[in-house]
């Protein structure tokens, strides 16, 4: 019994003999077949994930590329139409300006001629049918332009004077001044005629003044006094 005890110490004790397990393959085939093994795992996950995801992003990217060409393809039609709409609105425009202008001339026309023809004055009356001012092609240049008429019946000739002064304040005080071109001095203007008369001209500025304006007066032959005064500030 005491010889059965002494061998199983023997082994299961802490006397017992140390037992060493050796491999049959050498740890670097052991490490190379670990590493394959890895490799081959990762190369089929790579293989999965690339060649579901590869494909849907392909497709994703198709899909945004046609878009984009949709929306540039929009984006040039769209700039047309505007391009277009724009022209025909600026061309709109100056064709309703264009009206507009023809229109007052028509009437100015007309008021013209009914002034002419009007026959309801006994005798013939001379009237302003029109005063303007207009800026000149250079610096302090400016362009007038008359039209008188006479109305009612045309049996005598309408004559008289027309002054052209200008007007403003100078030094706190009122100044009325003749207009000059240049250094020639407009004098006043002969009126004779039967139905109408246009008296265009230009003038320049050779005195500044404050609040300037030009002053237009018209004295029929005989008359002492002006039949018709009219006064228009400068254009700027």
């Amino acid at each position: 019994m005491r010889k059965v005890t002494r061998r199983l110490r023997g082994h299961f004790g802490t006397t017992a003999k140390k037992v060493v397990l050796r491999p049959s393959q050498p740890w670097y085939s052991q490490l190379l077949v670990v590493g394959l093994l890895v490799l081959f795992g990762y190369l089929v996950g790579y293989w999965q994930y690339s060649g579901v995801d590869y494909d849907t992003l392909m497709r994703n990217l198709n899909g945004l590329l046609r878009d984009n060409q949709t929306l540039e393809a929009k984006t040039v039609y769209r700039e047309r139409q505007l391009q277009v709409e724009r022209a025909a609105q600026r061309s709109l425009t100056e064709e309703i300006a264009a009206l507009q202008d023809e229109t007052m001339r028509l009437k100015e026309e007309l008021a013209f001629y009914r002034g002419i023809l009007s026959e309801n004055a006994a005798s013939g009356e001379l009237k302003l049918h029109s005063f303007k001012l207009n800026k000149g092609k250079s610096q302090n240049q400016y362009e007038y332009h008359v039209l008188l008429i006479q109305s009612g019946r045309h049996d005598k000739w309408a004559q008289g004077k027309l002054m052209l002064n200008l007007k403003g304040m100078k030094d706190g005080e009122p100044v009325t001044l003749p207009l000059r071109n240049g250094q020639d001095l407009i004098g006043p203007v002969k009126i004779n005629f039967k139905y109408y008369q246009r008296i265009n001209g230009q003038f320049t500025l050779a005195d500044v003044l404050e609040e300037m304006s030009v002053e237009l007066t018209l004295t029929e032959s005989g008359a002492r006094q002006p039949k018709i005064t009219q006064q228009l500030d400068l254009p700027k």
